[in-house]
């Protein structure tokens, strides 16, 4: 039975339909101009039909934001335009904050979609969005525990200059990194990309900080330190639930050399003259198999050479085209734009790949991180 047949069987009309969940609900045609407003979008957030009805979304009214600050009114950022001028529905929920007639900021999960006339051509679009106050207090304040999980050494060593840049998906992540100095010339880091995102993969992530307290006698010892937290993974996850990949180094600035250990993650980047290249290293993710084995990689790092780390969200883009990134996309746009070794360097590449994909947002979790031995 096709749709129209199933809409002509109904006893209620679309309006009646509209008006009865409880979810806010508003249409827009393609000037992105309000031509519904349903009453729980009233209810959620202050604003009246009649104040709304023939007015752009962005003029003065929701004034959508993401969990970063960031405005999402812009044609190319909001998530509503794209959905229509992309004739692509939303896959995954986002959280977005949206002003309420009052001022105050409301976290919301947004939908978007497009909405075609008989002949499949674009009329218009539609925004389904869903209160998260409750929740999105409590996330925060686990957002601020799961960063204290994650410290970072000071920037002081005039031989070492390093950037990181983390981004959930959501307002807690799955992804863990860390780095520590562990004498006057080694340092020790790690990244790893929990299966998923969101809370569940936030909790095993924060459970990798307790696991790389517990064995630091063997950080120095890149092999074994992986394959003891693999097997103190296996012991927590069952039954295949989730997994970790990740990537192990130990960097030693005085013998000029970075030992590499990894564990299903994607390809990391070294940069030595300006030219990229992809540096793969064997070892199954961690939670699989409690006896795998995690062969070291010793490579060289001479001044001014580099390494580029990553999760999985940095390569895992699509452009319009459904063609993904990749590690040989992410390593272009290195040998383009330079190491990014710098905050600023870091947001700049950030922009780049985003500028590649078909989205306004990662759809996963992205960590970066870069290190560079200064002569």
């Amino acid at each position: 039975m096709t749709w129209q047949n199933r809409l002509k069987n109904l006893p209620y009309t679309a309006e009646q339909i509209l008006e009865g969940i409880n979810q806010g609900l508003y249409v827009t045609d393609l000037e992105r101009k309000i031509v519904y407003w349903n009453e729980a979008a009233e209810r959620i957030t202050g604003w009246s039909a009649a104040e709304v009805m023939g007015r752009p979304c962005s003029d003065n009214i929701l004034t959508h934001t993401d969990k970063d600050g960031r405005q999402l009114c812009g044609k190319e950022s909001c998530p509503l335009y794209r959905a229509m001028v992309t004739d692509s529905r939303s896959t995954v929920p986002s959280l977005v904050y949206a002003r309420k007639k009052d001022g105050g900021l409301l976290p919301v999960q947004v939908s978007v979609a497009p909405i075609r006339n008989g002949l499949g051509t674009v009329i218009g679009g539609v925004e389904v969005f869903q209160d998260l106050s409750h929740q999105a207090r409590d996330l925060e304040r686990a957002r601020q525990i799961q960063a204290l999980s994650m410290p970072l050494p000071a920037s002081d060593d005039p031989r070492l200059r390093w950037a990181c840049h983390y981004a959930a998906h959501d307002i807690v992540g799955g992804d863990y990194f860390t780095m520590e100095r562990l004498d006057q010339d080694r340092y020790a880091f790690l990244l790893a990309d929990m299966m998923g995102h969101g809370v569940a993969a936030a909790l095993y992530a924060m459970h990798l900080h307790s696991l790389w307290e517990s064995n630091r006698a063997l950080l120095s010892r890149p092999a074994a330190f992986l394959a003891a937290l693999n097997r103190n993974l296996c012991q927590l996850v069952r039954d295949g639930e989730s997994f970790a990949t990740c990537l192990y180094g130990l960097l030693d600035l005085k013998a000029g050399q970075v030992n590499l250990c990894g564990a299903g993650g994607p390809s990391a980047i070294m940069l030595q003259g300006g030219k990229p290249r992809l540096l793969k290293l064997a070892g199954m993710p961690l939670g699989v198999l409690p006896e795998s084995d995690y062969p070291s990689c010793p490579i060289s790092l001479g001044p001014e050479d580099g390494l580029l780390c990553y999760t999985d969200g940095a390569i895992e883009l699509a452009d319009a085209d459904g063609t993904l990134l990749g590690s040989a996309g992410l390593a272009s746009l290195v040998a383009r734009h330079g190491l990014p070794d710098t905050e600023t360097k870091m947001e700049r590449l950030a922009e780049e790949m985003l500028r590649f994909s078909n989205n306004i947002r990662f759809p996963d979790d992205l960590t970066m991180l870069a290190v560079r031995r200064l002569a």
